[in-house]
């Protein structure tokens, strides 16, 4: 079917139809998703007590939301992401019928994870043959399906011909038990598709799926819910392709765009219960595909861009609106911490690791290991996270800490962050020492080393700025972070990317000549926006004539002192 019926957050449709809904940022999708849900639970002939409705998102921030506004039929109802259900139901009980194929030790596999270890790449010749660096491997390693309907590795970008060496290097973790999350993609794939029985079970359990946010799927996870799809299982996905941002997470915007099945329901939903009507006229400039509507006609003042720098915004803001209660989002990680931290940034690229810094200057594994794992643990800690802030003190003690001797550290650095915070971490270097704590000692020599000059010259609190926070980011975060989010008030902190220099056309294309298909940038702004409730603001560096005579018809223009 062509036909794309609009509707609400409380319309009802067929319970035994595949169907797909696309729906824009506040349209109230959550809530169309759980009434249907409530709608199968009273009305389903083919729910039991053994047989659910199985309902995935991306998130388990998205997890929980839908959890808890399930009022009842919790029971009946299996809320997950797409790792945690294929892992749950496919890989876990059914892994023991392809684990002699790929040497995998089932005995210690306990759940995916996310972890790649660096060593492992040089020892099937990734370095040397294929000029890898184990960021490489971590960012850019991917299943697909061939040809033949197997799994194959491969790297974004690279040669085809080094499936067998990527597929080597993983098995290396497949043998200590360790699955990462992608492999529980591949292993799924491969056990439904080769014992037609376990797929069988799946589509018996489980007659109805529901995934939400799909515009954020893999190809691969794709051809997974298509093949429970071709039979018994009744599919429904929601999604945006306007809110396509995860790109380097493999996620193909073209998967939801292009996603049919045969007799398959069509619907927009195009309210946006979130925004006014000012901050809803800039989105609709946008996109053109859904042009969203108030049903309430909520009305706040037009939506400002601040000419300056994104911490003097903040500024004004506040005292503009006599409240601290601003969300700042940014593109980069780097970015949202500099706000976070009110600190002008100095490096060279905002897309720099911790791990890759270290790496290009200080060559002695152990040492990086251990001030990467201390970073990381302080900025943990001042977040208070102090979870993940043991997690990296037992990294660099191999566990022989126990957590009293452990919490003694943090609060030592935590108690004197101001002597190191804004020195070279030189000084961080000395203080780890002076805590008995064994790390290769730095040779000093009469013409300064490369390391040397490092640890002396690279300041602690620009190093600081990289540590990734992904939970409880607080005010000041990065858009993907704020995705699923919304907020009363927002700042837009508009940047160029990195090692280029602020350009009008390329950073303001959303606004002044937006691309929305087929721009991933054009894109995550818009998510950026579209977060807000009452009031949305950006801020650029500069702004020509001609963007202020484009945009004051929808923006108030206002340059900062």
């Amino acid at each position: 079917m062509d036909i794309n019926e609009v509707i609400s957050a409380d319309s009802l449709i067929c319970i035994e139809s595949n169907f797909k809904v696309e729906a824009g940022p506040g349209s109230g999708k959550t809530r169309f998703l759980i009434n249907h849900i409530q709608n199968v639970l009273h009305n389903s002939k083919r729910l039991g007590r053994i047989k659910k409705i199985a309902c995935i998102t991306y998130t388990n921030t998205g997890v929980e939301t839908i959890l808890n506004r399930l009022a009842y039929g919790n029971d009946h109802v299996e809320v997950s992401t797409i790792h945690s259900f294929l892992f749950m139901h496919v890989v876990k009980p059914f892994l023991s019928l392809i684990s002699k194929k790929h040497n995998i030790n089932i005995e210690n596999v306990k759940g995916p994870t996310d972890h790649l270890m660096s060593g492992y790449f040089n020892q099937v010749g990734l370095d040397k043959r294929y000029k890898l660096s184990n960021a490489d491997v971590i960012k850019d390693l991917f299943w697909f399906i061939s040809n033949d309907g197997t799994c194959k590795l491969h790297i974004k970008g690279r040669i085809a011909d080094m499936h067998s060496s990527l597929y080597r290097y993983k098995q290396m973790f497949w043998e200590k038990g360790i699955l990462h999350y992608d492999d529980v993609l591949a292993f799924s794939w491969e056990i439904m598709r080769s014992y037609p029985d376990v797929l069988r079970v799946i589509r018996a359990k489980f007659p109805y799926l529901y995934i939400d946010e799909f515009q954020d799927t893999t190809p691969l996870q794709t051809k997974i819910i298509k093949l429970i799809a071709e039979h018994e299982t009744i599919i429904g996905v929601i999604g945006d392709a306007a809110q396509s941002i995860y790109s380097f997470n493999g996620a193909d915007v073209t998967q939801f765009e292009q996603f049919s099945m045969d007799n398959i329901l069509r619907f927009k939903m195009k309210d946006n219960h979130r925004s006014t009507e000012q901050i809803i006229t800039l989105l609709n400039t946008i996109r053109s595909d859904i042009e969203q509507r108030s049903p309430k006609k909520k009305q706040g003042q037009l939506p400002t861009i601040f000419i300056g720098k994104p911490i003097d915004a903040v500024k004004y803001i506040n005292y503009l609106l006599n409240t601290k209660d601003i969300y700042t989002l940014s593109f980069s990680n780097i970015n949202a911490n500099s706000m976070r931290d009110k600190l002008e940034l100095s490096l060279n690229s905002p897309t720099e690791t911790l791990e890759s810094v270290f790496t290009a200057h200080d060559s002695i594994r152990d040492r990086r290991k251990t001030m990467i794992s201390f970073i990381k643990a302080i900025e943990y800690a001042r977040l208070l996270n102090f979870k993940k802030a043991f997690q990296e003190i037992d990294k660099f003690s191999n566990g022989t800490l126990d957590q009293r001797s452990a919490l003694e550290i943090i609060q030592h650095m935590l108690d004197t962050y101001s002597e190191y915070n804004d020195e070279p971490i030189n000084k961080l270097y000395e203080k780890i020492v002076s805590l008995k704590v064994d790390i290769p000692v730095i040779t000093k020599r009469k013409s300064p080393t490369k390391i040397e000059l490092f640890y002396n010259e690279k300041k602690y609190s620009e190093l600081a700025l990289l540590v990734q926070n992904k939970e409880n980011p607080g005010f000041d975060q990065t858009i993907h972070q704020a995705k699923g989010s919304e907020f009363e008030n927002v700042l837009v902190n508009i940047v160029p990317p990195p090692k280029k220099t602020y350009s009008e056309k390329r950073e303001l294309g959303f606004l002044l000549n937006s691309n929305i298909k087929d721009k991933e940038t054009h894109r995550v702004y818009y998510v950026a926006a579209s977060r807000a409730k009452t009031n949305l603001y950006f801020c650029v560096p500069n702004l020509s004539k001609a963007a202020i005579k484009q945009l004051s018809e929808i923006c108030i223009i206002h340059t900062l002192e």
